[in-house]
């Protein structure tokens, strides 16, 4: 559609421009100040003052402030002060459920403002939509910063953190500013991080798909951690970038270990009863024979002797076998544990003195009769109490501590030997692993089962160069 040219054919006439402004959905208005300061109204038009009873023939010449009562707050005032003052003012009013827009432009002659020009339009459905917007984005951030999960941002070409959230920080034991001045690989042990570089890697060249993936991380603390991460990438303030979920998977590790561990020792207790129905027979032929032999021989004396030491080794095997093989009632009563402990020191007196080691007690006074297998108690202390002695060939002290923790029973035998490497520490426990040279793994296996039927656990703290600590903790009542 073409416009109809003016008379002059260089612009429209006023009553054209009223009219457009008459038209306008939004309300047109000038103000001038008159000599005692006040502002005065000589111009309103357009739908909006015509909505609110602001139109020319209504306002034209009146103070602002007497049109108060018709929808305009008092709170502007100032506003038309700061454009009379040459600003570009803008500001916002709300009537009832509606929000409006103002601008103030000031006119300026010969360096004097001699009017201002304003423009208001109603913006309540901005408002509504930027409303919404703000609540979706404080659900989105609430649902970020609560999670139980750990939550991070990092851009594609860069190592660093963007955002990490507060979950992710305690996992670490970091705080959030101090994780974002760090890369990825800072929480990784040394040993692993080829894994975060290589996913790295794939994102720089290209690869958009979600890479789920395991790794020891390594906390402010210098523990391990075992976590998950499920990454994808995505775009974020304009940037290719990374967004991934972490999980602490320590204690499903944990877990599986332990249904890996009672999974094995199902197996070692099926395997027992085999072995011990086979083997127990011969191996009494066997040793009666080589004993019948010895005596009847003058020679070869210390073959006999070995013969016989390694067959009594083979029948000790098997009966630890049994331990496990066959289900066994146990029968608690009540005893003393001080008078328990001072038994299996008394035992291993003589052991102790063969390595040159010094055996301390510390017992908590009034400590409460604990229910328990009298023997098997006291089988699982002198393994562990032998343990720690043969961990010092070259002397050293062992610790022996019993005190109550709420409702629990600790018993701690602590050495001062080598210690033993963490990689190692989680395979105690299991059949044939063992730190010692003639060692068979099968005592400890044996211990943590008969401290499992007795409701308790065994818990080792060890650092190379210092020494072992087994704790072992059992229910008062």
């Amino acid at each position: 559609m073409l416009l109809k040219p003016e008379s002059d054919g260089t612009a429209p006439s006023t009553d054209e421009l009223l009219q457009t402004m008459e038209k306008g959905h939004n309300h047109i208005f000038k103000m001038i100040r008159d000599d005692a300061g006040d502002f005065v109204v000589n111009l309103s038009e357009g739908k909006l003052a015509k909505e609110f009873g602001l139109m020319k023939e209504q306002l034209l010449g009146k103070k602002l402030t007497d049109c108060i009562c018709a929808g305009i707050n008092r709170h502007v005032l100032p506003y038309y002060e700061r454009a009379f003052m040459g600003r570009v003012v803008d500001f916002e009013t709300k009537i009832s459920e509606r929000t409006f827009s103002t601008t103030l432009s000031p006119i300026i002659k010969d360096g004097m403002v001699i009017e201002v020009v304003g423009s208001s339009i109603e913006i309540t459905k901005r408002k509504q939509i930027e409303q919404q917007l703000q609540e979706t984005e404080a659900l989105y951030r609430s649902l970020v910063e609560d999670t139980l999960v750990g939550v991070y941002i990092a851009y594609v070409e860069h190592p660093g953190f963007v955002y990490v959230n507060p979950r992710l920080a305690e996992i670490f034991g970091y705080s959030q500013d101090e994780l974002v001045e760090m890369t990825a690989a800072d929480l990784v042990i040394p040993e692993e991080r080829s894994i975060i570089r290589a996913n790295q890697e794939r994102r720089l060249q290209g690869d958009r798909s979600s890479i789920r993936y395991q790794f020891r991380g390594l906390r402010k603390n210098q523990s391990m951690v075992d976590v998950e991460v499920l990454q994808k990438t995505s775009v974020y303030k304009g940037k290719a970038a990374v967004i991934g979920i972490l999980q602490d998977v320590t204690e499903r590790k944990q877990a599986e270990e332990m249904i890996r561990k009672s999974e094995m020792l199902s197996i070692v207790g099926q395997m027992a009863a085999g072995v011990a129905h086979e083997i127990r027979n011969p191996l009494t032929s066997l040793k009666g024979f080589v004993q019948l032999l010895s005596r009847q021989s003058r020679d070869n004396k210390e073959y006999y002797r070995i013969m016989l030491a390694e067959l009594n080794r083979i029948e000790f095997i098997i009966s630890e076998f049994l331990v496990l093989a066959k289900p066994h009632v146990v029968i608690q009563r009540e005893y003393e544990i001080k008078q328990l402990l001072e038994h299996i020191v008394m035992l291993a007196e003589t052991n102790a003195i063969m390595y040159n080691v010094e055996i301390e007690t510390h017992y908590e006074q009034g400590m409460p009769l604990i229910p328990c297998e009298e023997n098997q108690l006291k089988q699982v202390f002198l393994n562990l109490l032998k343990n720690a002695i043969e961990a010092m060939p070259g002397g050293g002290k062992v610790t022996v501590t019993a005190k109550i923790e709420g409702q629990m029973l600790l018993v701690a035998f602590a050495d001062q030997g080598c210690g033993i490497p963490e990689e190692r520490l989680g395979k105690l426990g299991e059949p044939f692993f063992t730190t010692k040279d003639k060692g068979t793994g099968l005592g400890l296996m044996v211990s943590y089962k008969i401290i499992a039927t007795h409701g308790g656990t065994i818990r080792v703290r060890s650092k190379e160069g210092e020494g072992t600590t087994f704790e072992v903790r059992i229910p008062v009542g």
